[in-house]
């Protein structure tokens, strides 16, 4: 069952909503949008949780909207940071 869930998380950062945010080879996540507020268009906190190795991590982007393109490629940045090619 925990390899389903990697492969899949896998395909997010290869070929999926994180496919174009920038991470190293070897991340997995999860993209994802929490919608708040009230009426017929909601606004939206962005979120990306993923790991690298034996590094988990997330990101919430207070009011970002698409994670794809807004958490994701700061987890890139945090991973790059940290040195991950």
């Amino acid at each position: 069952m925990a390899e389903h869930l990697r492969t899949m998380m896998a395909a997010v950062v290869t070929k999926g909503t994180a496919k174009d945010a920038g991470l190293p080879a070897g991340t997995a996540g999860k993209t994802g949008t929490a919608e708040y507020g009230t009426g017929p268009e909601l606004d939206g906190h962005a979120w990306f949780i993923g790991y690298r190795g034996d590094l988990a991590f997330a990101v919430v982007v207070e009011g970002g909207g698409g994670a794809g393109k807004v958490a994701a490629p700061v987890a890139a940045r945090f991973l790059r940071a940290l040195g991950t090619p």
